[in-house]
């Protein structure tokens, strides 16, 4: 079974804006800053499930990533 995670992404007139992937774990200091994703005025927030990859220092690792989510919810480029 493949590794699903719940992904936060923003969209702005059927237009990827941002992606938000939580971290696995929370943070150690009960008064660390959660980060949290905010949609803005004429944008939508949902949330999909997907296969994140494990590192994104490749730029087509991330290019790839936001295709993925682009197609998922069919959206243009």
């Amino acid at each position: 079974m493949k590794n699903l995670t719940r992904v936060s992404v923003i969209t702005e007139r059927g237009r990827l804006v941002g992606v938000y992937i939580p971290p696995d774990a929370p943070p150690s200091d009960p008064r660390a800053p959660v980060p949290q994703l905010v949609a803005g005025p004429g944008q939508k927030m949902r949330e999909v499930q997907l296969e994140v990859p494990s590192e994104f220092r490749n730029p087509k690792v991330v290019d790839g990533f936001h295709a993925l989510v682009r197609r998922k919810l069919k959206l243009r480029k």
